[in-house]
């Protein structure tokens, strides 16, 4: 791609500093979104910003910080400001702290994720293709290899991507947008009391969800759907674990490293 950097137009009308940082803010924001400008194009440099917008280097640092933080623009030493590619990962931890400063359980976050597992059934078992499901046997057969060998952070990784490459074979590209900032949530919320303990991570409870999925059985699936999901509320090592604030299961560790 061209490294020759757009004008951005003439100076912004006197207003205070900081509504003229929002207004930069603004109109990158909005040329960003609209195509004008691609990831990975490189933007003004703060002067020539300054120049021709008629604003202060303040004014624009401020504007870029903001536009940084919502994962739009990228600022790195030496090589100035360019247009970030998308990526979810801001907004996945935005998620998981907005849970961590409420007050829902471990046992609401997973009611709600049985919720959005159970309700996108039905498009699941209707639009799954075949790859889906082999995809998802590759998934449960490296989630139980990891578990018998005692390799806890395969097992996290492998348990998510059943529960995620699931939601996925729904074929909805707008809800695969959408649901990604959820792997982190599943991740935290799919992570057993007693990680180190086979029995904990319910692997065997998955393989009717994947069996019911290959034959569009959409009755069988939801009755192994809620049947896994029981399993993960149920029994003296979850009923405390289940009562935790999802804050306090967070603050222990079960989260990415």
């Amino acid at each position: 791609m061209a490294v020759t950097r757009k004008a951005l137009g003439s100076g912004l009308p006197n207003m205070r500093e900081d509504l003229k940082s929002d207004r930069i803010a603004a109109e990158l924001e909005r040329r960003i979104l609209s195509g004008e400008l691609e990831p990975g194009e490189r933007l003004p440099t703060t002067d020539e910003l300054c120049e021709q917008l008629g604003v202060s280097r303040s004014a624009v640092r401020d504007a870029m910080r903001s536009l940084a933080a919502q994962g739009l623009v990228s600022v790195r030493q030496g090589h100035g400001m360019t247009v970030a590619a998308a990526d979810d990962s801001a907004f996945a931890r935005a998620l998981v702290i907005l849970l961590a400063r409420s007050d829902v359980t471990m046992s609401q976050v997973l009611e709600a994720r049985e919720l959005l597992e159970l309700s996108l059934l039905p498009e699941i078992v209707a639009r799954a293709e075949d790859a889906d499901s082999d995809l998802l046997a590759k998934d449960l057969d490296g989630f139980a290899s990891a578990v018998a060998k005692r390799d806890w952070s395969e097992a996290e990784r492998t348990h998510l991507a059943f529960h995620y490459d699931l939601l996925r074979a729904a074929h909805q590209p707008a809800l695969d947008v959408i649901l990604r900032p959820m792997q982190e949530v599943i991740l935290v919320s799919s992570a057993p009391p007693r990680t180190t303990a086979e029995e904990d991570w319910a692997v065997e409870t998955h393989r009717p969800i994947l069996e019911a999925l290959r034959a569009r059985d959409l009755a069988a699936a939801q009755e192994a759907m809620r049947a896994h999901f029981l399993v993960a509320k149920t029994g003296s090592q979850f009923e405390a674990f289940v009562k935790k604030p999802f804050r306090a299961v967070l603050a222990e560790g079960k989260r990415p490293s």
